[in-house]
């Protein structure tokens, strides 16, 4: 009869299960590289898709199926590009936009966050201001444009007033949207283990309606670029706005999508920008 000492069955034990170890730890790697893998397969997709549509469009103008100086072509575009990102021109405009934009920005946010978040608290308070701010909000401020200029001057101030205007309601919309679809489970749960109010607003209410104050703070953004270059078409005197402007006028069209280009990577970045930081206060929800 053969026997098997205690130290060897630990040894046999420890030695069938150590494999398993490197097994769970691959299941991570290997669906980061499932993700980076579908992520470098969406990229390759858009390329070609941008690829072609340029493709596309340069064609249809060296064919004569459209006309040059209305549409230009990418290959004129590029090098009115070139021509404006090595010009002088470019840090005195990025710098009036990029400021006008963030300034307004978070003027809306400072003001539209907390009155969004009185609005999606309290019923009362609600009741009583939300009429104004419905009558407010249906005025449209591209129609007021010209006022705001009329009212603070061609400079940088009318630009930022407006933008702020436009972002105030855009963010105190999504904030009260945010608070009032809470689940009132969470409430219910909050108030029996003898939560404060000032817990129940840090720990459940605040946390619970960050998604919906990003979106809109995203779409804030967004519209705040707009609002900055739409200002400065009309009287500026500098800026991306006022550029298109000005190649509008002289009929270059490849000057303007130039410019639209510069505007599209920045409103790219500012929207890269708000997802990562959106993405980061949201981790406690994985």
């Amino acid at each position: 009869m053969t026997t098997t000492s205690l130290p060897e069955k630990q040894t046999t034990t420890m030695t069938a299960t150590a494999p398993e170890l490197p097994t769970s730890r691959r299941k991570p790697r290997k669906l980061s590289r499932l993700i980076s893998g579908r992520r470098i397969a969406i990229l390759a997709i858009q390329a070609a898709l941008l690829a072609a549509l340029l493709g596309l469009w340069e064609l249809a103008v060296n064919k004569g199926w459209a006309n040059v100086v209305f549409y230009s072509k990418p290959s004129l575009i590029w090098e009115q590009l070139h021509t404006y990102l090595t010009g002088s021109e470019i840090m005195l405009d990025s710098r009036t936009t990029i400021t006008e934009t963030l300034l307004g920005f978070g003027l809306g946010v400072v003001i539209g966050v907390p009155l969004g978040l009185l609005l999606g608290r309290y019923s009362f308070f609600r009741s009583v201001v939300a009429p104004f701010f419905t009558a407010f909000n249906a005025m449209p401020r591209v129609a007021l444009a010209p006022m705001f200029i009329l009212w603070f001057g061609i400079g940088m101030s009318s630009k930022v007033y407006l933008i702020a205007s436009i972002v105030f309601f855009l963010v105190m919309v999504a904030t009260e949207s945010g608070i009032r679809t809470i689940d009132p489970d969470f409430v219910m749960m909050g108030r029996a283990i003898g939560s404060s109010e000032r817990d129940m607003f840090l720990k459940i209410i605040l946390p619970g309606s960050i998604p919906a104050i990003f979106s809109g703070l995203r779409l804030g953004a967004v519209f705040a670029l707009l609002g900055a270059v739409f200002a400065e078409m009309l009287a500026a005197e500098s800026g991306w706005g006022r550029k298109i402007a000005m190649d509008s006028q002289s009929f270059q069209p490849g000057a303007v999508f130039a410019v639209l280009v510069v505007v599209m990577v920045f409103g790219l970045l500012l929207d890269g920008f708000m997802s990562a930081i959106e993405r980061r206060l949201m981790r406690w929800q994985q």
